[in-house]
């Protein structure tokens, strides 16, 4: 295994279209799927209420997650962010993640959504900032290093 720089980490954290975010809820681990985009040195994802929401706002500390891995070849990378959230409410921040996660996803799918069929800002209210404190990122193995595969082959 080799590390990844902090460019390279950021790089492919930018261009991840799923990360995981772990949280803590009422004492426990709680790790769900989000869409997201980077903007700087922050995370900006929309969620509903709930669980997710809920633990994050009693214990802003999360870990954030994005991973990719190659069936054919066992390759895998990963990067791990650890930060702070907090919840935005102010105009500019939640305009900025909405037209951001428009552009990321309408870019990847190579065709504009039908933005009529975007799911409402009414059932996603919450815009959440993730202050990236830290990243570091792993990759299974690179140039004449033997690829690491996952488990103890």
């Amino acid at each position: 295994m080799d590390s990844l720089t902090e460019a390279e980490a950021r790089q492919f954290l930018s261009e991840a279209m799923v990360a995981h975010i772990g949280v803590v809820s009422n004492g426990d681990p709680y790790v769900s799927p989000m869409s997201f985009v980077v903007d700087g040195n922050r995370i900006l994802f929309r969620t509903k209420p709930g669980k997710r929401f809920e633990a994050l706002v009693a214990n802003p500390r999360v870990s954030i997650e994005v991973s990719r891995f190659d069936d054919t070849t066992g390759d895998w990378m990963s990067v791990i962010v650890q930060g702070r959230a907090a919840e935005r409410t102010d105009a500019a921040t939640t305009t900025l993640a909405v037209e951001m996660l428009l552009e990321k996803y309408e870019q990847a799918l190579g065709s504009p959504l039908n933005r009529n069929g975007f799911q409402a800002m009414a059932s996603f209210p919450h815009v959440v900032e993730v202050t990236i404190d830290e990243i570091s990122g792993m990759v299974s193995g690179r140039g004449l290093s033997f690829p690491t595969r996952p488990g103890r082959l």
